[in-house]
């Protein structure tokens, strides 16, 4: 599939970075969408809901058989959503929530693939089981200044090597950062495209972390008929 438009649904410089391990020319526009959870919705489908939102709201630029990707990233411990922090106090209180705790992340991926009028969207959603390790108040504190946990979900990043806030994970690591990319190479596999033959080659020698992570990965389909925007 030659001359094939891909759209990232997201303005993230992670995402951008690691889809270009594996494939080289995309476009990257922003997806402003409301991120509030709705009463009562727990992370698994919240992620999903924000993924699927990604791609709606940028579905109306996708030309004839382009692609549009949209992920999203939850934290959530005890089944409480930890979103991206609104300030700093927030940014302390989740990092003190998740101290010396075992929580789950899940990203979700969805892609659309525009049609003869109608967007067809696959979704799948991986889970990874992180554990931090025991962090004194002062060394939060310090991460927290230095700005990194904001805009990140759970208000920290697994690849900061300097803070290295995670003690140990079970499942996939680039999931953790915020792209699963078995997850994204397998949707669009589905879909005919192929993007790279060595997607977790590329994985490892890009996130420098080694993988023996086996993903089970269950896609669904949800068929829309015309092009719709943000829902």
């Amino acid at each position: 599939m030659e001359n094939v438009k891909i759209i990232l649904a997201s303005a993230s410089p992670r995402r951008q970075l690691m889809l270009s391990w594996i494939i080289p020319e995309f476009e990257s526009i922003s997806a402003d969408i409301d991120e509030t959870p709705l009463p009562g919705e727990l992370p698994q489908p919240y992620c999903q809901r924000m993924a699927l939102k990604k791609v709606l709201h940028c579905s109306n630029i996708v030309p004839e058989g382009g692609f549009v990707i949209g992920s999203d990233t939850t934290v959530t411990l005890n089944n409480k959503i930890l979103g991206k922090p609104a300030d700093e106090n927030q940014a302390m209180e989740m990092l003190s929530m998740l101290n010396r705790k075992e929580h789950l992340v899940y990203t979700s991926v969805a892609i659309g693939n525009r049609k003869k009028g109608k967007l067809s969207i696959k979704q799948t959603i991986c889970e990874t089981v992180v554990r931090f390790r025991d962090m004194g108040y002062d060394e939060i504190r310090d991460y927290v200044e230095s700005g990194d946990p904001m805009g990140k979900a759970g208000a920290y990043a697994i690849q900061n090597h300097e803070f290295h806030p995670v003690e140990t994970f079970r499942g996939c690591y680039a999931s953790v950062v915020g792209f699963p990319l078995c997850h994204v190479g397998n949707i669009l596999h589905r879909f005919g495209y192929d993007t790279f033959p060595q997607i977790r080659s590329a994985c490892m020698a890009g996130t420098k972390i080694y993988c023996s992570h086996i993903p089970v990965i269950n896609i669904s389909d949800v068929e829309i008929t015309g092009i719709q925007g943000e829902s």
